[in-house]
C-alpha cells in the first residue's frame, strides 16, 4: 500500500490557526480534509440538532404524515416492517418507541432471512392484517416492492415506504408514498441510512403536532447503531444523527442497551464509532444473519430482565457460530481466487451449496477489499440462489444486475453493495452476464494509498491530539480517521489472534519506553520471531482503551513498513 504524504506551507498553517482560533495540530487536520473558512469549520466541528434539515423537504412528507395522524386520530394500528439487518431493525424499533410516545398504537414485523428474505412479503401482509393492521410503514426496504405495496392496499391497507437503496425501476409510481433522500429532487442530502429516514418521518409527525422534542430526540442512540452500522458518509446530518446518538448512549433509556454496555465492559467508557461497528453491531446483527431477526429489534424494546439476559445470551451464540461459518466460506473461496489466473482477473463469482446466505455479504466485502475488484459469492439452496455482492469504485454492481432483471427473482441495494436472488437454472447466464460488463468498464483500479496527515512521534501522543481527534469525530466513509506516522521503532512481545491470526498486538518500544499498539488484518505482514530482530515505520492514530480496568493509550497501528538495512545483512 502506498503512503502519501500532506505537504502544507508552514505559513498557511500559522495564518489559518489565527483566523479559526484552533491549534496548529488541529489547523492542519482541517486544511488537509479541505476546509478553507471558519463557518465551514465550526459547522463540522459543532454539528447540532437545530442544524437538521426541514423534514418536509421530503415532496412526500406532508402526504405521509397526514396519513399516519389519520391513523392515530382514528386510533387505528400502525405496522413498522424493517428489514433485518441492523439499519432495519434499528429504524423499526425506533418508530415503535416515538410513535408510542405520542398515543399511536404501534406494533412491529421484522422479516426472518432465511425464511422470507427481502423486500415486503405477502405472507407478512397476511399477518399484519389478522393483527388488525391498516398501515405498513416500511423502513430500510421497500422501494423494490411494488407487486408486494398494492397487495396490501387489496386488503384494505395503507402503504408508506421509507427507504434509501436504488430503485430498480425506470420511473416511480407517482401514487405511492415513498420517501428515499436518493430519489428525492428536493431533499438536498442524499446519504441517509435507513434509520435517518426514519427520523425525518418522526420529525415531521412530531413537528406537525407540535410535540416535546425531547421524547424524539432521547432514542438518538438508536438511529445512531443504525447509521454506523450501515457505513454512510460520516458528513452533514448523519454527523449529527452520530454526535448526539453517542452523548444519548451514555445514559441510554434503552435497557437493553443498558446490560449489552455492561457485557461489553463500556459502562465507563467513551464509547466512539470503532466500538459500535467493531462490537455492538455485530451482536445486534448476528441475530439477524444467523438466528432470530425479530430477536434484534425484541432487544430494543423488552424491559424484562431475564428476557433482555436470555436475547443476549442468543446473540453471543449467534454471533459465535456467525464466525465460524465466515471463516469458512472466507478460506474456501479465497482459495478459489488464489487458483485463479491473477493476471486477466477482473472479476469473482463465486458458489455454493455449503454457504450460508447470512453471512456472505461480510465474506465478499473482505475479498474485495483484498483483491481491490468486484466479488460476488452465491449461496444456493433449494435450487435458489440468494447472492452478495461487493464492488471497486467505478464498478456499480447495481447497474449491472439492472440490465440483466429479466434473469433474477429480485435484485437491490447500492453501487458498490448490492444482492439479488436467482433460479439456479439461471445461474449460469447471470456469471456471464456479470464477467461481461465487468470487463466492458474500464474501472478505476486505483492504487490503494494511506494520507498520512503528518509526522507525530508516538511520545508526544498526548491530551492535546486526543482533543483535536475528537473535534474531528466521528469517523467514517468521507472522513476519515487521521493518520500519523513515526519512524524506526522496534516492536516487542507480538502475539497474533483472531480467525486465522489474521491481527496482532504487541509493544512499540521507542527511547527505553513501552506502548501498547493493535494492527488489525495485518498479520500476514509480521513474522512474531524476525520482528524481533527489526526495525519498523509505522502509520497509526492513537486511542485510549480500557486495559486490566485501567485507561490507557493504545498505538493502532493501519500500516507497517519494515527496514530492511539492518536485517538484510543476516538475509542475503
Amino acid at each position: 500500500m502506498q503512503w502519501e504524504y500532506s505537504s502544507l506551507p508552514q505559513s498557511l498553517i500559522d495564518t489559518k490557526a489565527i483566523q479559526w482560533k484552533k491549534d496548529k495540530l488541529l489547523t492542519t487536520l482541517l486544511l488537509n480534509r479541505g476546509f478553507s473558512d471558519e463557518k465551514g469549520v465550526d459547522e463540522f466541528i459543532n454539528p447540532k440538532i437545530s442544524d437538521f434539515r426541514d423534514p418536509f423537504k421530503f415532496e412526500k412528507m406532508t402526504s405521509v404524515v397526514d396519513k399516519i395522524l389519520e391513523k392515530r386520530e382514528k386510533k387505528e394500528k400502525i405496522f413498522i416492517y424493517g428489514d433485518y439487518d441492523v439499519d432495519g431493525i434499528t429504524a423499526a424499533v425506533f418508530l415503535v418507541k416515538v410513535f408510542s410516545e405520542i398515543g399511536i398504537e404501534v406494533d412491529y414485523y421484522i422479516p426472518n432471512r432465511m425464511e422470507e428474505g427481502y423486500g415486503l412479503d405477502k405472507k407478512a401482509i397476511d399477518f399484519m392484517k389478522k393483527r388488525g393492521c391498516k398501515l405498513v410503514i416500511t423502513v430500510d426496504t421497500g422501494v423494490n416492492s411494488i407487486e408486494d405495496v398494492r397487495y396490501a392496499e387489496s386488503l384494505g391497507i395503507d402503504v408508506i415506504v421509507t427507504d434509501h437503496h436504488k430503485s430498480t425501476k425506470d420511473k416511480e409510481d407517482d401514487e405511492l408514498l415513498l420517501l428515499n433522500p436518493k430519489l428525492s429532487e428536493t431533499y438536498e442530502f442524499k446519504y441517509l441510512s435507513g434509520a435517518g429516514v426514519a427520523l425525518k418521518v418522526a420529525q415531521g409527525v412530531y413537528k406537525k403536532l407540535n410535540a416535546d422534542k425531547e421524547k424524539l430526540y432521547q432514542y438518538m442512540d438508536i438511529v445512531m447503531i443504525g447509521t454506523v452500522a450501515d457505513v454512510v458518509p460520516m458528513v452533514d446530518e448523519n454527523r449529527i444523527i452520530i454526535k448526539e446518538g453517542l452523548k444519548v448512549l451514555r445514559n441510554t433509556k434503552v435497557k437493553g442497551l443498558m446490560y449489552l454496555l455492561k457485557y461489553l465492559k463500556f459502562q465507563n467508557k467513551e464509547i466512539n464509532t470503532t466500538d459500535v461497528s467493531y462490537f455492538i453491531s455485530p451482536l445486534i446483527n448476528s441475530l439477524g444473519r444467523i438466528g432470530i431477526s425479530k430477536m434484534g429489534a425484541d432487544f430494543f424494546l423488552k424491559n424484562d430482565e431475564f428476557e433482555i439476559y436470555n436475547i443476549i445470551e442468543e446473540m453471543k451464540k449467534s454471533n459465535k457460530k456467525r464466525r465460524e461459518l465466515e471463516k469458512a466460506i472466507y478460506e474456501e473461496a479465497d482459495h478459489k481466487i488464489k487458483k485463479m489466473d491473477k493476471k486477466s482477473l477482473r472479476c469473482a463469482f463465486l458458489y455454493s451449496k455449503k454457504w450460508h446466505p447470512g453471512v456472505i455479504g461480510v465474506v465478499s466485502s473482505r475479498l474485495s477489499v483484498k483483491y481491490n475488484m468486484p466479488i460476488a459469492l452465491v449461496a444456493l439452496r433449494d435450487n435458489i440462489g440468494k447472492a452478495s455482492c461487493r464492488s471497486i469504485k467505478g464498478v456499480s454492481v447495481f447497474n449491472i444486475f439492472h440490465t440483466m432483471r429479466d434473469k433474477l427473482v429480485r435484485f437491490g441495494g447500492h453501487d458498490l453493495a448490492s444482492g439479488f436472488i436467482v433460479k439456479q437454472e439461471n445461474l449460469k447466464d447471470v456469471e456471464r452476464i456479470f464477467k461481461e460488463n465487468i470487463d466492458e468498464i474500464k474501472a478505476e483500479q486505483e492504487k490503494k494509498a494511506l494520507k498520512i496527515d503528518m509526522e507525530l512521534p508516538v511520545e508526544q501522543v498526548d491530551n492535546r491530539v486526543f482533543e483535536a481527534m475528537e473535534s474531528l469525530a466521528p469517523f467514517g466513509l468521507d472522513n476519515p480517521h487521521p493518520l500519523f506516522i513515526d519512524k524506526n521503532l522496534s516492536f516487542d512481545h507480538i502475539k497474533k489472534f483472531g480467525v486465522n491470526d489474521r491481527h496482532f498486538n504487541g509493544i512499540i518500544k521507542k527511547n527505553g519506553r513501552g506502548y501498547h499498539m493493535v494492527a488489525f488484518d495485518m498479520g500476514h505482514k509480521i513474522n512474531e520471531l524476525e520482528a524481533k530482530i527489526q526495525k519498523f515505520d509505522i502509520v497509526y492514530y492513537p486511542e485510549k482503551v480500557i486495559y486490566k480496568g485501567e485507561e490507557i493509550i493504545q498505538i493502532r497501528i493501519k500500516d507497517i513498513k519494515i527496514k530492511d538495512d539492518f536485517y538484510e545483512i543476516f538475509t542475503k
